[in-house]
C-alpha cells in the first residue's frame, strides 16, 4: 500500500513539473486565475434573484469592474511578463482589473457568462493595459475545465496581435490604394460619357435666354419666365450633382460608411455611363425593387462597384458582333436579398462566362481584356466583403450572357 501511495505520488509530481514547464515555455502570454473570490459575487447575486446576468452587467457595469478586482493572478509564464513590460512575475499578481479599459468590460462579462453556462472555453478579440497603460489589441481564451472551474481556478490565454492588426490596416491601406487607382481609371475610360452628361443640363442652362424674352415682352409672361427660370435651377442643380459625384470618386479619402438607398445609389451609377449606352446601341432596364432596407455602406465605394460591373458588361457587348443579332440589352435590378438584405444584379446578354474561367473573375490581375488590369472585379470583391456582403457571377438563364451580382445586408 505504501509503495502505491509513493507511485501516485510520484505520478503527480511528475505531472505538475511537466505542466509548469509547459505553463512558463509557452510563447503565449498564459496566466493562472483564482476566480473564487468573483464566484461569491456571483452566488450573491443569485440569491438576491438576478436571473438574467447579461442584462444585470448592462444595467450595473460596476459590478464587472467588482468581478475583476476579485478576480486574482496567481502565475504567469515568461510570456506574460516581456507582454506586459514588467520586472517580474510577482509585479503581475494581483486583481485584474487594472489590466482592463473600460472599453472591454464586456468582453470579460461575457466570459463570466460563458464559464457559468457550461461552455468548454471562451475567445473573443479585445484591448487591455499594459502596465505602463498603453493598450494593444489580444485574442483574450478562457479555458473552463470542470475539475478547475469547481476549485476556482481558471487558465487565460492573451495572444498578442499587434504585429496582425499592423498587417491588417496595411492590406486595408494597400487595398484602398488600389480601389482608388481603379475609380480614377474608369472615370478616364468614361471621359465622353462624363463630358455628354454634364453638357445636356449646361446647354438647358444656356438656352435659358428664353425666360428673358418672356419678361421683355410688352406684356411680360411672369409665370413662363418663373418656369423657364426653375428649369434652369434644376439643371443646374443636376449638373452640380454629376461633379460632386466625379470629385467624390477621383478624391482619395477614407471610406464613410452611412445609411444609403440602393436604388438611388443604382440609378446614379447609370446616369455616369448613359453615354456609352447610346454610343454602343445597347438598350439599359432599370428595374428596382420598392420598399428595400437601407443598407450601411461607404457610397462612393458602392457606387465603384456597380459603374465597374455595369462598364464591363457594356465592354463585354461592344466586343461581341453575335451580340447584334439578338440585341444589346443591360439590366440594372434590385432585389430583396437573403436574411432582409438586398441583392444587386448587372445582367447583360455578351459572350457569356467561360466554365474554365468561372471561378478566376474575381482573382487579382485576371482579365479576360486584351489591355486590362485583371484588378476591377478583385477591388469589387474585396469592397462588398469588407461591407458583409457576397459578389458573384454565373451564365445568364436561358440564353447568351452573364449575371453578375452582389448582396448587402440591411443596416442598422
Amino acid at each position: 500500500m505504501p509503495d502505491d501511495k509513493a507511485a501516485v505520488k510520484e505520478q503527480l509530481s511528475v505531472s505538475e513539473y511537466r505542466y509548469r514547464n509547459m505553463f512558463a515555455a509557452m510563447t503565449v502570454s498564459f496566466w493562472e486565475l483564482d476566480f473564487s473570490g468573483a464566484g461569491k459575487i456571483l452566488y450573491g447575486l443569485r440569491k438576491q434573484g438576478v436571473s438574467d446576468l447579461r442584462r444585470h452587467f448592462v444595467e450595473h457595469p460596476e459590478v464587472v469592474r467588482e468581478l475583476m478586482k476579485a478576480s486574482i493572478v496567481l502565475d504567469v509564464n515568461d510570456k506574460s511578463v516581456s507582454q506586459f513590460g514588467a520586472e517580474s512575475h510577482e509585479v503581475l499578481l494581483g486583481p485584474v482589473d487594472r489590466y482592463w479599459p473600460v472599453a472591454s468590460e464586456n468582453v470579460f462579462a461575457e466570459s463570466v457568462i460563458a464559464a457559468l453556462a457550461g461552455q468548454p472555453y471562451f475567445e473573443q478579440v479585445t484591448r487591455l493595459h499594459r502596465l505602463d497603460g498603453s493598450e494593444f489589441d489580444v485574442l483574450f481564451t478562457a479555458s473552463f475545465p470542470r475539475e478547475s472551474v469547481e476549485r476556482g481556478i481558471l487558465l487565460i490565454g492573451l495572444v498578442d496581435l499587434t504585429d496582425t492588426k499592423r498587417a491588417q490596416d496595411e492590406v486595408a491601406r494597400v487595398t484602398a490604394e488600389l480601389a482608388h487607382a481603379a475609380r480614377v481609371s474608369t472615370l478616364g475610360e468614361l471621359t465622353a460619357s462624363i463630358a455628354h452628361e454634364v453638357n445636356q443640363p449646361l446647354a438647358a442652362i444656356v438656352t435659358g435666354e428664353a425666360s428673358l424674352r418672356w419678361l421683355n415682352r410688352p406684356e411680360p409672361d411672369l409665370n413662363e419666365a418663373k418656369a423657364a427660370i426653375g428649369r434652369m435651377i434644376q439643371d443646374g442643380q443636376r449638373a452640380s450633382g454629376i461633379i460632386a459625384r466625379i470629385r467624390a470618386m477621383s478624391t482619395k479619402t477614407a471610406p464613410e460608411p452611412a445609411l444609403l438607398d440602393v436604388n438611388t445609389m443604382v440609378s446614379d451609377a447609370t446616369l455616369l455611363v448613359q453615354r456609352e449606352i447610346e454610343t454602343h446601341g445597347i438598350k439599359l432596364i432599370i428595374d428596382l425593387a420598392a420598399d428595400l432596407p437601407p443598407v450601411k455602406a461607404d457610397p462612393v465605394q458602392l457606387q465603384q462597384v456597380v459603374m465597374n460591373l455595369l462598364v464591363n458588361a457594356i465592354q463585354a457587348m461592344a466586343a461581341c458582333e453575335p451580340c447584334m443579332q439578338v440585341g444589346r440589352r443591360l439590366i440594372a435590378r434590385t432585389r430583396p436579398g437573403a436574411e432582409e438584405g438586398v441583392r444587386v444584379e448587372v445582367v447583360d446578354a455578351g459572350p457569356g462566362i467561360e466554365p474554365d474561367k468561372a471561378d478566376q473573375l474575381f482573382n487579382a490581375f485576371f482579365t479576360t481584356k486584351a489591355t486590362g488590369m485583371g484588378m476591377g472585379l478583385s477591388i469589387c470583391k474585396s469592397i462588398i466583403e469588407a461591407h458583409g456582403g457576397k459578389i458573384w457571377a454565373a451564365p445568364k438563364p436561358g440564353g447568351r450572357g452573364a449575371v453578375f451580382a452582389f448582396t448587402l445586408p440591411a443596416g442598422a
